[in-house]
């Protein structure tokens, strides 16, 4: 006969195994889903933050956009959260990729997953313009080869499986060719 602790060990063991197989089963039912969501940034506008300016060594300024998305279609039974964020991308020559992130939130639920970030903006969110200041160390952005990119990129976290990651709607614009053209920075939105 078997003890007590060995029955306890054999159910515990006969759980865990369960649990895992249909963790497995959840993560493998969402591999193959190819979900859609829609997404535009527009309405880009650029402004030089105070301290800044043509005799200074890095380039500093706010980007401000209008963004619209729909990411319902990532919210699956196994989607525990989605980590939204925005880039700023360009090349130079030194480096082919520059990536600075200039904006970001978490969509936790279905419910609050049509965003309107700007104008349009009819819910609280972070504010329309970066929360992080577009910083670039030493002269790079301005003399970029080609315009600056902005693109929405999002993690989606599920309960059970890998990360995935995924970029869409994206707008361009181009430094001025002195920093004495970009206004500066206020508190409101100019339009």
């Amino acid at each position: 006969m078997h003890s007590w602790t060995f029955r306890l060990n054999a159910i515990f063991t006969f759980t865990v195994t369960v649990l895992a197989v249909l963790s497995a089963l959840n993560a493998l039912t969402v591999a193959f889903l190819d979900p859609r969501p829609t997404a535009s940034i527009d309405n880009v506008k650029l402004q030089r933050m105070p301290g800044s300016g043509p005799k200074q060594p890095n380039a500093n300024a706010r980007v401000m956009f209008d963004m619209q998305a729909d990411l319902r279609p990532l919210f699956t039974w196994n989607t525990k959260l989605v980590f939204l964020y925005v880039t700023a991308e360009y090349r130079t020559d030194l480096n082919q990729l520059n990536q600075i992130v200039i904006w970001d939130y978490i969509v936790e639920d279905i419910k609050h997953a049509e965003l309107a970030v700007g104008r349009l903006q009819s819910k609280l969110l972070p504010r329309h313009h970066n929360e992080y200041p577009l910083i670039d160390q030493g002269r790079g952005i301005r003399n970029a080869a080609g315009p600056v990119k902005l693109l929405l990129n999002w993690c989606t976290m599920p309960i059970v499986g890998v990360i995935s990651r995924q970029r869409s709607g994206h707008a361009e614009f181009e430094f001025p060719d002195t920093w004495d053209k970009l206004p500066h920075a206020t508190s409101n939105r100019d339009d």
